[in-house]
């Protein structure tokens, strides 16, 4: 991934080295954040990346995909971090298991 880099955003709007869009400014003459396709495959890719990983099609006119995939990857962390025998409610005397 990378910051918009097209000579007309707005550099360092989130910090040195961290460019960002503008809307312009017709009183100045700044013309409005130019996009170009090396951002907007960086954003794609992204997405995409995490809606593939969890093992969804991508699908052109559903919108939730990557809701969905963000869901389905953190429950699939959560069924193998938060296991009975993972996570210490089993253990008969927590104090002294804490001093150990």
């Amino acid at each position: 991934m990378h910051r918009i880099d097209t000579p007309t955003a707005q550099k360092d709007k989130f910090g040195q080295g961290k460019n960002g869009f503008t809307n312009g400014d017709p009183a100045t003459g700044r013309r409005a954040t130019d996009l170009n396709s090396d951002m907007w495959d960086a954003v794609q890719e992204e997405v995409c990346t995490v809606i593939e990983a969890a093992g969804i099609p991508l699908s052109k006119g559903e919108h939730t995909q990557l809701h969905a995939a963000i869901g389905r990857l953190i429950d699939e962390q959560v069924k193998t971090r938060l296991e009975k025998n993972q996570n210490g409610a089993d253990i008969p005397n927590k104090p002294l298991f804490l001093q150990n």
